[in-house]
């Protein structure tokens, strides 16, 4: 993965590195450090290859799961917004696709609690991922697995036709030791195996929404504001409740527990549609982020449900009037004041 991706996995394994005991690298130089969107590929290696030396893949594994240690970063609130496994493959999928990886996780198969998955290139893409990469990717999709509240999460790491050489894990079974662990690991490494997975969970029809403890509040009044009748902010809240959300027609009707097209035509008559008030609520919100966090504007807009950069800077330039960059420019400087830009 590159980018603000990139440089979120390797934030994690570093404060990781540190609540467990271990000695990372020192942050690469410049004023941003760890803080910025960009992380040095040097640094990145420096940082798997001190894990490996200190612990070996099994710690590589377990560090990778602490997704606590991300809380506050945007990945991490679009991540968790998930209500369950299923939901948070379709995130990080998308999140493959905002920063053009190289590299995506394929779902194979797929019946309730259970999804058989594998990490490989993208068509065209000649490298396949290195061991070690797939292995920080499962850690994080467990590690917020587990976040979610899934009971019973079970993960096969091997290829499926390699029954006798698969690795089984329970996550809610007695810890094996990073030793243990990197004992059973290592020749599925050698065989560039890390990267096939079968994720087990118990299934269950009814389950409610998880949200994860350690998310904020969601800023659900921001659109409180605008001059919209009822199902209009109605819609802006539960929008603002995720905005990383797919929030089609379709799932905004079942919200309002009204049909597609009765719901259409009663924001048509009030000169709204789903899609602006959609577009509205995640330009308010990624202002917001803008202006009260030294996140990047990819990272932001990945956070806010915008398909991709270019998408992000276009909606957000029309619906406020500024790009996100100049937007936040303007606040840096001490130009004008964030509810100022917001009315433009």
């Amino acid at each position: 993965m590159q980018d603000f991706a990139s440089a979120a996995m390797v934030r994690l394994l570093v404060r990781a590195m540190a609540a467990h005991g271990l000695v990372p690298p020192p942050p690469p130089p410049g004023a941003d450090g760890l803080a910025a969107s960009h992380v040095p590929l040097a640094y990145k290696r420096s940082v798997v290859e001190a894990v490996l030396h200190q612990g070996g893949l099994g710690t590589l594994l377990q560090l990778a799961q602490r997704v606590d240690l991300l809380a506050g970063d945007p990945v991490h609130r679009a991540l968790l917004g998930a209500n369950d496994v299923p939901e948070l493959m379709a995130r990080w999928q998308r999140l493959e696709r905002y920063v053009h990886s190289r590299h995506q996780v394929s779902i194979t198969a797929s019946i309730p609690g259970e999804l058989a998955l594998r990490h490989h290139a993208r068509p065209g893409v000649p490298e396949e991922p290195h061991p070690t990469e797939s292995l920080a990717v499962l850690g994080v999709l467990m590690g917020a697995s587990r976040a979610l509240g899934v009971r019973g999460l079970r993960v096969e790491i091997g290829a499926p036709e390699a029954a006798g050489h698969r690795v089984n894990l329970r996550m809610e079974a007695p810890a094996t030791t990073p030793a243990e662990l990197h004992a059973q690991l290592a020749p599925l490494a050698a065989q560039k195996l890390l990267g096939h997975w079968t994720l087990h969970w118990e299934h269950h029809e009814s389950n409610a929404p998880t949200t994860p403890t350690q998310q904020p509040q969601p800023a659900t009044h921001l659109c409180d504001a605008l001059p919209w009748p009822p199902l209009a902010h109605q819609l802006a809240r539960h929008v603002l409740q995720d905005p990383a959300a797919q929030h089609t027609a379709d799932a905004l009707a079942q919200h309002t527990g009204l049909a597609r097209r009765s719901l259409q035509r009663a924001l048509t008559e009030r000169g709204l549609s789903c899609r602006q008030i959609v577009t509205e609520a995640r330009a308010r919100v990624a202002a917001q982020w803008l202006l009260e966090s030294p996140h990047g504007l990819a990272e932001i807009g990945f956070a806010c449900g915008f398909a991709d950069q270019p998408h992000f800077t276009r909606e957000f330039a029309r619906h406020v009037g500024l790009t996100p960059a100049r937007y936040r420019q303007a606040f840096a400087v001490g130009g004008m004041q964030g509810s100022d830009l917001l009315s433009i």
